[in-house]
């Protein structure tokens, strides 16, 4: 027994070789602060539980990829906004103070949360990403540690305007609704136009009813019309523009878009049938979920490698977001 103690003894005082492959594939632990709405019932909760499937699914592959950040382990830490200003104030404050290190914000997507955390997230020095506001407010020389992976409403003027050139439509007139969303983005459109020597014969914005701004548009005989409003005054425009019998081929609408999936199928002012006339003289601008050009991303997939696993995980969720939140991780 005294040999047993006295060779266990021994065996404790021989220094150990150190283990250089451990060593060198210590990976540092990077803590992302998320904010996303994901609660039952909550304001735009869709978007929040449809891009977080494709959040896990871009921490996956970052973490197992052999030459992307091989020596860090990216974590997300989870905050639900409820999409909520308050909210997702106390979550940004809370998330400062405790937990690990927060190297970088990623959200949010409700404009009325991601305002104030990006003003506030300055004064640390912190990055914000989001990805899903497209809120035109989000300029560098206001929000200069923000960034977003989705475009803002203002790219959005460009592929009209590049319409506008193909058929040669050069005397125009437009609409929008007078909230900072939809005004932000008129302002540059107007100056987009300008810029590219259109006519704009008349301009009329709207706050709670909407028949005398499309009556003025009448009476000018305007018939190239650009729209900035969202989808519930959409549908209450074209209710209208159809008993103005502004549609067919004497019109064509260009809007902004973004709205819902099948949106002019939901119960409107008017009848369905009358709303589908009204509209179908109407072109809408759209975000492209993913990439259509079928090239192998740096993540090894292509984009429908990765619509099948986002698939496979996202069950009933989803959200038109969810390629943009998958680059931005």
């Amino acid at each position: 027994m005294l040999l047993l103690l006295l060779l266990v003894g021994l065996s404790a005082g021989v220094p150990q070789k150190p283990n250089l492959d451990a060593i060198l594939n210590r990976r540092t632990d990077v803590y992302i602060a998320g904010f996303f709405p994901f609660g039952k019932g909550v304001e735009n909760s869709n978007t929040g539980r449809g891009v977080m499937p494709s959040v896990k699914l871009a921490l996956d592959h970052v973490n197992e990829h052999d030459s992307v950040l091989r020596n860090y382990r990216l974590h997300m830490w989870w905050n639900d906004t409820e999409c909520n200003a308050a909210v997702g104030v106390k979550s940004f404050f809370d998330m400062m103070h405790s937990g690990p290190h927060k190297l970088m914000l990623f959200g949010a997507a409700c404009t009325h949360v991601t305002d104030p955390i990006a003003k506030a997230s300055k004064h640390w020095h912190l990055t914000q990403l989001s990805y899903a506001d497209t809120h035109p407010m989000f300029t560098k020389e206001a929000f200069p540690n923000f960034f977003r992976i989705v475009p803002s409403e203002n790219a959005f003027n460009l592929p009209r305007i590049r319409l506008l050139q193909h058929f040669n439509w050069t005397r125009v007139g437009t609409i929008y609704q007078n909230e900072p969303r939809y005004a932000l983005a008129h302002n540059r459109l107007l100056a987009d136009l300008d810029s590219h020597g259109f006519d704009i014969d008349e301009t009329q914005s709207f706050a709670t009813e909407v028949r005398t701004a499309l009556e003025k548009l009448k009476e000018k005989d305007i018939r190239i019309i650009l729209g900035n409003f969202n989808e519930t005054w959409a549908m209450k425009i074209f209710c209208e523009a159809y008993k103005l019998e502004m549609y067919g081929r004497a019109y064509t609408w260009l809007l902004l878009g973004t709205y819902s999936e099948r949106w002019w199928l939901k119960r409107g002012p008017c009848a369905r049938s009358e709303l589908t006339a009204a509209l179908d003289t109407a072109l809408l601008t759209d975000l492209l979920p993913l990439s259509t050009t079928g090239e192998t991303t740096i993540s090894g997939i292509t984009a429908k490698d990765y619509q099948i696993e986002y698939d496979r995980r996202r069950g009933l969720e989803y959200s038109r977001f969810h390629g943009y939140t998958y680059d931005g991780e």
